[in-house]
């Protein structure tokens, strides 16, 4: 593999390491962003050509979904949406303005683009027009995380060595080893039969069952939990069904009220949703087969992430020196062995996985039968 795919693998990687990072601060929103991947993007935007800096782009997004187990499900399409929009907006900017915009200026711009972006696909795959209701609050948030995102940007640069070889070609990025777990295709098929029974259940009643069904599922796949994202979908719906009234009213705030339809279909809405995204995490973990030139960079970006990921939590000092220090060791290869055994994981229990796929599938049976 050449040095300039290895380099793309490697940028792609370093926006793994921060959206990992970013994905465990909790936000309004489960889609919300503050724009920490950004940061390399910012940093490569004159060293790359467009097809190598469209392709970290998809990196970025694709590997942020393997990562976080969201590639399958609605976060994945409002991620890629914003990703492209703002890295686009931000090489735009870059283009045609060169030295006369600053940085900050640019991550301003690919903020804006991105959160419009985001809330546009938002409103199309989960939320409802409703959603357009946040976008203040989004956008106000996006422009001050990203002028912050701008400062950290220019100071980094100025202050780090590896940014400066990182633009004159002058690392040599060492080839880590690569594992790819075995594809696991009936836990990929009772997946994928998992998300049509979920898409025709009908009804709250049936739903919630099928909900608990679907996170059971995702610990038999050996995938983590995380309660918080889901709660903030539950509660985020909640409070936008007030601005969309529907049959009776159960209790009322001022001029708005919490109505019994909206409610149903808020709390309906989410819980499908959220079986969506377990059955993502699940359809994950059965290890996609990844073929072709594509398929071998995105395997690399996923082991340097790795190699990141350890390197930056045993390195010591200021932020911007351990950034540099993981980044050195990850791009000379060191770090490989424990990256490796870290990724190591314990076997699925496949009989169990489709004996509760069985019953999810069970479940969506009766809410069509007995509706």
């Amino acid at each position: 593999m050449s040095q300039t795919e290895r380099k793309i693998a490697f940028i792609g990687a370093t926006t793994l390491l921060l959206s990992s990072v970013e994905y465990l601060i909790p936000k309004p929103l489960p889609f919300l962003r503050l724009g920490l991947a950004n940061l390399p993007l910012l940093i490569i935007l004159e060293s790359m050509g467009w097809k190598a800096y469209l392709f970290i782009l998809l990196l970025k997004a694709i590997g942020q979904g393997m990562v976080s187990g969201t590639l399958f499900s609605y976060l994945f399409l409002i991620s890629l949406a914003g990703t492209l929009s703002s890295g686009i907006a931000m090489k735009a900017v870059k283009l045609l303005l060169k030295s006369k915009v600053s940085l900050v200026g640019i991550s301003l711009v690919g903020a804006f683009v991105s959160n419009l972006a985001q809330l546009a696909v938002a409103a199309l795959v989960a939320y409802g027009p409703s959603i357009w209701v946040a976008a203040p609050l989004m956008l106000t948030l996006g422009l001050l995380s990203s002028f912050a995102l701008g400062l950290l940007a220019e100071i980094y640069v100025q202050k780090s060595s590896f940014a400066h070889s990182l633009d004159d070609e002058s690392i040599n990025f060492a080839l880590p080893a690569v594992e790819q777990g075995a594809y696991l295709p009936r836990v990929a098929i009772a997946s994928l039969l998992c998300i049509a029974a979920i898409l025709f259940t009908q009804t709250l009643f049936y739903l919630a069952p099928l909900t608990l069904c679907m996170y059971l599922l995702q610990l038999t796949a050996r995938r983590k939990i995380r309660l918080l994202p889901p709660l903030m979908l539950l509660v985020s719906l909640a409070i936008l069904s007030l601005f969309e009234p529907n049959g009776k009213v159960l209790l009322s705030l001022g001029s708005v009220a919490f109505t019994e339809g909206s409610l149903t279909l808020a709390f309906t809405k989410a819980l499908r949703l959220m079986s969506l995204l377990a059955a993502s995490q699940c359809l994950t973990a059965s290890n996609p087969r990844l073929k072709g030139k594509a398929g071998s960079i995105l395997l690399l970006d996923l082991a340097y992430f790795g190699q990141l990921s350890s390197s930056f939590r045993t390195t010591k000092g200021s932020l911007v020196k351990r950034i540099d220090q993981a980044l050195q060791s990850a791009a000379s290869g060191n770090g490989t062995e424990q990256a490796v055994q870290k990724q190591q994981k314990r076997a699925i229990k496949e009989p169990l996985f489709l004996l509760l796929s069985g019953c999810v599938l069970f479940t969506a049976l009766l809410s069509n039968i007995l509706k």
